[in-house]
């Protein structure tokens, strides 16, 4: 387990330098197009940092995360984000990048799972190395 644990950042590394090209920039914002929530994340590594994060922040709580994959994450905006998914038979999470540069992770549990399909919001610091807040909602 300990040599898993070594090489996890580089393995980590290599895997996100095998996505998909990052998308080029977006057209600059007028002063007449007031600016709307962040683009959605598109560097898939990241967006699985902030969502395995979260998962661990979650277990460590008591929040039931089986059947919750991190690998099947999608990056969205951050409105969708904060209103979530409906609940299901299976685990959603979405991740949206933050102003703050923090990643907002939307957790919803199955509804066979002992949270009963109760969905939390997770902020992770912006680097995937902790997590500041947990907002539980239905």
């Amino acid at each position: 387990m300990r040599t898993i644990t070594r090489w996890a950042p580089l393995l980590a590394a290599l895997a996100s330098a095998c996505g998909p090209a990052p998308a080029p920039p977006a057209a600059p914002a007028t002063d007449a197009a007031p600016a709307t929530d962040a683009a959605p994340a598109t560097d898939a590594g990241a967006v699985r940092r902030a969502a395995n994060m979260a998962l661990t922040a979650l277990s460590n709580r008591r929040f039931d995360v089986r059947g919750c994959d991190a690998a099947a994450a999608r990056g969205v905006e951050e409105a969708a984000a904060r209103a979530g998914t409906p609940q299901g038979e299976r685990c959603v999470i979405v991740v949206a990048r933050q102003s703050d540069r923090t990643w907002l992770v939307a957790v919803r549990s199955a509804l066979s799972s002992q949270s009963f399909g109760a969905q939390a919001l997770v902020t992770v610091l912006p680097e995937g190395e902790g997590v500041s807040g947990i907002e539980y909602t239905r």
